[in-house]
């Protein structure tokens, strides 16, 4: 699955030895579960419950990726909560979840943990007994509104038995924002894209701009994900799964919707318009691509480092596909309190703190790092961000625009997705392979790779 990184933000996401840790998470949290109530460690305003005494707090994320939020956060929550609460973030170095999971397993995790949705992290430390749902909080926090976040965020909370198990610290409708080399499309006069390009406005400028026998393609583009599968599907008005909204329990890979979008990646590729699928971010910033298609927003920042000076570049959404639709994926990060906290009340002044409006701007406004905002409303379009000075203003206005897009979050039932031969390494093997012109993808081959997946998706729920 995928990971949000400082360098080009998005990066796979290791296997872990997840039953034997989360078996042990389970056993942490069944002995502790009674200790680690709402209300236990605190008073019910949120105070300490020993007079005058501080209470120590926890904090974990990534080391890459959200240090300088983190670090800045944190800062502030310490003066807000001076006498009350301290807290500190731990970054994580290397892998989030094999360090987590470890902590957990030790019994020396904090009290809050990190958990995607897009690698089903927030599912599975539900259901395990990782995470505390916090409803409790929620219904006797008279400050608190769930409702800052979008409807869409709201729902993709509750898939675990209606049960909020965690906050939104960032969030994205991922795969949804071409990056361009201003420079070259002017020296070519060519037209720079704008809202209303089609694909085929996009293949138009890129066949003018092909360069056969060198090292320059006009297209890089995203692969390589069941997250980047189900974005780029959706831009031919396919679908992974069925349902599409929520947990999926059956396959539609095999559909001629999706037979479409995979055949159009292959065309191009073997036309030499679309680069190998290892270009990325460095080929762009070295002018050895036009256009970086079905990128993230949130990875400017790192797009921005590799280009430095070379050129001028701006991005905006993708071009819309054959039916209007432009595809992605929702994904959202979490922050869940975990259920071995001492200091649960602590904790709930914590989590909502780390994914407030001014966190959530923080974490866009970084040096470096993974500039995906939180997921509100409020931080997404906030002045700070339209008018950070370092991308383009009209850039700056479509990832505003994001937050409104109407893709959903879809997700196999059953949470079987980065395990060994589960459904991530089924999509990997085939698509790779028919991005590497190994082979091509008519129906046989779709249809072998739907029901190895469906496969999956018949077994019981982790």
């Amino acid at each position: 699955m995928l990971s949000r990184t400082a360098g080009g933000e998005a990066t796979r996401l290791p296997h872990l030895s997840r039953r034997g840790v989360l078996s042990g998470v389970a056993g942490i949290s069944a002995a502790l579960g009674a200790a680690c109530a709402p209300g236990v460690a605190g008073g019910g305003d949120g105070r300490p419950a020993a007079g005058g005494r501080v209470v120590e707090l926890r904090t974990h994320a990534r080391a890459g990726a959200e240090k300088e939020g983190y670090e800045k956060n944190i800062a502030a929550f310490n003066e807000q909560f001076a006498g009350r609460y301290h807290a500190t973030y731990e970054p994580i170095t290397g892998d989030l979840y094999q360090g987590q999971e470890t902590l957990m397993a030790g019994g020396s995790i904090g009290d809050i943990h990190y958990a995607h949705q897009s690698n089903i992290k927030y599912q599975e430390y539900a259901v395990k007994g990782a995470a505390l749902a916090v409803d409790p909080f929620i219904s006797k926090d008279k400050d608190f509104k769930l409702t800052d976040w979008p409807a869409r965020g709201q729902e993709a909370l509750k898939v675990i038995e209606n049960k909020v198990y965690g906050l939104p610290v960032r969030g994205q409708v991922a795969w949804m924002f071409l990056y361009w080399n201003r420079d070259l499309l002017k020296n070519a006069g060519l037209p720079e894209p704008t809202p209303n390009w089609t694909l085929d406005d996009m293949l138009e400028s890129a066949r003018r701009l092909q360069q056969p026998g060198t090292d320059f393609y006009p297209v890089a583009y995203s692969w390589g994900s069941y997250e980047t599968a189900v974005a780029n599907v959706r831009r031919f008005n396919g679908e992974f799964f069925t349902p599409s909204d929520g947990a999926g329990t059956k396959c539609t890979m095999d559909s001629a919707a999706c037979g479409r979008a995979i055949r159009w990646f292959y065309d191009n590729i073997k036309a030499g318009l679309f680069a190998p699928r290892a270009y990325g971010a460095k080929e762009f910033g070295e002018g050895k691509v036009a256009f970086y298609f079905g990128r993230l927003a949130g990875e400017r920042g790192g797009v921005a480092s590799a280009v430095g000076r070379n050129f001028e570049w701006t991005f905006d959404i993708v071009p819309k596909g054959p039916t209007g639709r432009r595809g992605g994926f929702l994904s959202i990060d979490t922050q869940q309190i975990n259920t071995s906290s001492k200091n649960s009340d602590g904790a709930w002044e914590l989590l909502k703190w780390l994914t407030n409006r001014q966190s959530g701007i923080n974490l866009a406004l970084q040096p470096v790092g993974s500039l995906t905002p939180g997921f509100r409303q409020d931080v997404y379009c906030s002045e700070a961000l339209l008018t950070d000075s370092r991308f383009p203003k009209g850039a700056m206005k479509a990832n505003c625009d994001n937050i409104d897009q109407p893709e959903s979050y879809t997700y196999p039932a059953n949470f079987r997705l980065t395990q060994p031969g589960a459904i991530q390494d089924i999509v990997n093997r085939y698509l790779n392979d028919i991005a590497d012109l190994k082979q091509a993808p008519n129906p046989s081959t779709l249809g072998e790779m739907t029901n190895e997946i469906q496969q999956v998706l018949n077994l019981p729920r982790l």
